[in-house]
């Protein structure tokens, strides 16, 4: 490996790392809090907003106003009661077979801005080597800078930059 290629590598550690901590809590270990801490905080409003959107009325019944709700989730380290309820339709979902034995990540992500990354998750041929010219599988993985905790998961399954709102905008 030339110093260049050293270089671009090194550059790139981080944000692969980052993906792989997001990927490995969710789709692995099933552990959202972990996922939480390894997620972008705009990508946590968006997700809870999806989560809450139907049912944003039994929320009210219940006592729940739903831009506190949200206000609540898009922390670190979440302390509210309908956290439970949350986490346990999310690892419901949380299907894709992932692991570090059979699943990598491309080595050149793309800039989408400034901060944000795209790197793409997939499955690893038998062969160990991604052929030219040949498809493949792959789940991408919007990842962001932020100045104290470095790279997170700004969006999966989605290259589009989320945007909060009622409903949100998480992209195809």
């Amino acid at each position: 490996m030339n110093d260049e290629d050293f270089a671009i590598y090194a550059a790139q550690a981080p944000i692969m790392q980052a993906a792989w901590r997001f990927a490995e809590a969710f789709w692995v270990e099933h552990d959202m809090r972990a996922t939480w801490k390894a997620t972008h905080p705009t990508l946590r409003r968006c997700w809870a907003q999806q989560w809450l959107m139907p049912l944003r009325a039994m929320a009210r019944d219940d006592g729940y106003d739903p831009d506190e709700v949200i206000d609540a989730f898009a922390v670190d380290v979440v302390d509210h009661p309908l956290w439970e309820h949350f986490t346990r339709t999310q690892i419901r979902n949380a299907t894709l077979p992932v692991d570090r034995d059979t699943w990598g990540t491309k080595v050149n992500p793309e800039y989408k801005a400034p901060d944000v990354m795209l790197v793409l998750l997939m499955p690893v041929p038998a062969s160990g080597v991604l052929e030219v010219g040949e498809q493949y599988a792959a789940v991408p993985l919007l990842m962001q800078y932020d100045d104290e905790p470095g790279w997170r998961a700004l969006n999966f399954a989605s290259e589009e930059i989320p945007v909060p709102g009622w409903p949100p905008q998480l992209g195809a």
